[in-house]
């Protein structure tokens, strides 16, 4: 095994905040080099690495994202006060110009990048997708567009980006003629829903499992033909599988 077949969730989420910069900082210096973030956009169309809509389990804040300026949600905390009391309680939010600036930083690093399905809906397809990939232009070949939603990815390929993941929770129709057009350099795929008796290495996309929390999970994945798999626990991975820094 190597770095590579590991994902960092939301970054180093079992010791910070999700999807905050110093969660991916933190899993940057555990060793990760894959990362990969969720994105929503402000009232004014600015992405930000976050999973909700609403934000009040993050920030502790009414309302949804969407119903603020980015200049706004600059002065919010993302403490996630719920799992970390108030360890965190100045711990900003994180557009993702500062991710974009953090790979610039770590050249080495890779991110997959989830459109989420609520900013979607909100402002329609064009406009998400639109904003996520002109933010990411500079770092363009080192991120991944994810999404549940292959037609927003459909349109971001018309747009001329060129990596994708399919994203599914579902086992799907590995014939689609959506996957087809798409053609995904990765699938990810919930842990409950693959068959148990399923050889993932004989189906046509390479499949990532997520969400897994420990080394014999791991490993029984990589057994069935995963190339790679997602983590809350980074560094613990890391570490177990020998993988972290010296």
């Amino acid at each position: 095994m190597q770095a590579g077949n590991f994902v960092a969730h939301r970054g180093w989420r079992q010791h910070y905040p999700e999807n905050t910069l110093i969660a991916f900082e933190q899993a940057i210096q555990a060793g990760a080099i894959n990362i990969e973030l969720d994105i929503q956009l402000s009232a004014d169309h600015v992405p930000f690495a976050f999973h909700d809509a609403e934000l009040k389990r993050m920030c502790q804040r009414e309302g949804l994202i969407w119903e603020y300026n980015a200049s706004e949600l600059d002065t919010f905390h993302a403490s996630e006060q719920l799992r970390f009391g108030e360890t965190f309680a100045k711990n900003p939010m994180c557009r993702l110009s500062d991710i974009v600036a953090l790979l610039e930083l770590n050249p080495n690093v890779n991110a997959y990048v989830e459109i989420k399905e609520e900013s979607l809906t909100q402002f329609g397809e064009h406009i998400v997708v639109n904003a996520i990939i002109n933010a990411l232009r500079p770092v363009a070949s080192r991120c991944v567009l994810i999404s549940f939603e292959l037609q927003a990815l459909h349109l971001a390929l018309h747009e001329g980006w060129e990596r994708f993941g399919a994203v599914f929770d579902t086992w799907p129709d590995w014939q689609s003629a959506a996957l087809a057009e798409l053609q995904p350099e990765v699938v990810f795929c919930d842990r409950n829903c693959v068959p148990p008796d399923c050889k993932l290495a004989t189906l046509p996309w390479p499949i990532l499992i997520y969400e897994v929390g420990n080394k014999t999970e791991a490993e029984d994945w990589f057994s069935r033909g995963a190339i790679a798999v997602e983590t809350f626990l980074i560094g613990e991975l890391l570490t177990e599988f020998s993988l972290s820094p010296s």
